[in-house]
């Protein structure tokens, strides 16, 4: 009689080999497909917790993965340049480049005014379609289109939607499934975009520096003031006469708080504080890459910068 259960259960529960093999470039798209393609269903991220997400090289067992899946999502070559060869030589299956969905809000990088460029910090209130994803071997080029769209919980929502209907044409049979889950956690991510608001709000109008340009959607979307970087790229360190401008204009912008980036060494944040009233707070990983993979890490991921920002301009 067991063994008779036992097949009935196999025969009529759900087979999660059935679901589409699908591949990721981070942990962070990862946890965005998982939570719409179904509990308990595998996908796998190419870059592993606490990886570069700007560099990388495949293993062969990761090629093969890439090679076998049914569909790979990735945030686009503006973030991700390294895994463009390989999808273009090994990818057989339908590609969604997240970066290319319709609907998104886009911005450029802030222009540096510390390299002999005018900008305003605040001047993200305008929307464009304009995806130029210059880059080179060393990590994406800070000019054009940002790429850092997660940052903004409406982008993710579109991301949401689309995937549900991606997955819903790879596998017609479950569609209304995957499209019920994608407007379940679409749902989720509005949520959470008040939620984060809410942990932001003691915030206010505070000075913010960071260590690179990877926040302009995060200061849009929750109103915060950037107003300097210290890296002007992710692979490249600040030089003196970059650090002496910043700590010159620091002293006059009234900036409060000066965040270290996760894989990065904190000592730029410290010489540039030095001689000022700036707090260093906690480091910041706007991609979570050092953060526990999950369904939930997208979650995480923006409540700990969240949490991390105001904790350090309220002196929490």
């Amino acid at each position: 009689m067991s063994r008779l259960l036992c097949a009935l259960l196999l025969t009529t529960s759900p087979a999660l080999a059935e679901a589409p093999s699908v591949v990721t470039d981070l942990p962070l798209t990862q946890s965005l497909v998982a939570g719409i393609l179904g509990e308990g269903a595998e996908v796998t991220a190419l870059l592993e917790r606490g990886a570069d997400p700007h560099h990388a090289q495949l293993r062969p067992s990761q090629a093969r993965a890439l090679s076998g899946a049914d569909l790979v999502v990735w945030i686009g070559p503006g973030l991700s340049p390294w895994l463009q060869g390989p999808l273009d030589s090994l990818a057989g299956g339908r590609v969604l480049d997240l970066s290319a969905v319709p609907g998104l809000y886009t911005q450029d990088f802030a222009e540096d005014e510390h390299d002999d460029h005018a900008h305003d910090d605040h001047d993200h209130d305008h929307a464009h379609d304009d995806h130029d994803h210059d880059h080179d071997d060393h990590g994406h080029d800070h000019s054009g289109m940002d790429p850092h769209l997660w940052l903004d919980p409406g982008n993710v929502a579109i991301w949401q939607r689309a995937l549900g209907a991606e997955l819903a044409a790879e596998d017609p049979e479950h569609a209304a499934d995957y499209t019920a889950r994608a407007e379940e956690a679409a749902f989720r991510t509005e949520a959470l975009r008040a939620e984060v608001a809410a942990i932001l709000a003691p915030v206010g109008d505070a000075g913010l520096v960071m260590f690179h340009d990877a926040y302009g959607y995060f200061a849009h979307a929750f109103g915060l003031n950037v107003v300097a970087t210290i890296s002007d790229g992710d692979a490249s360190a600040p030089g003196a006469a970059r650090i002496a401008a910043l700590r010159a204009d620091l002293q006059q912008d009234q900036a409060v708080c000066l965040f270290p980036e996760a894989n990065h060494p904190d000592d730029f944040a410290r010489v540039v504080a030095e001689g000022t009233n700036l707090r260093i707070g906690a480091p910041l990983d706007p991609a979570g890459m050092g953060l526990e993979p999950g369904a939930d890490l997208y979650a995480r991921l923006m409540r700990g910068l969240a949490q991390s920002i105001a904790d350090c301009v309220t002196g929490g």
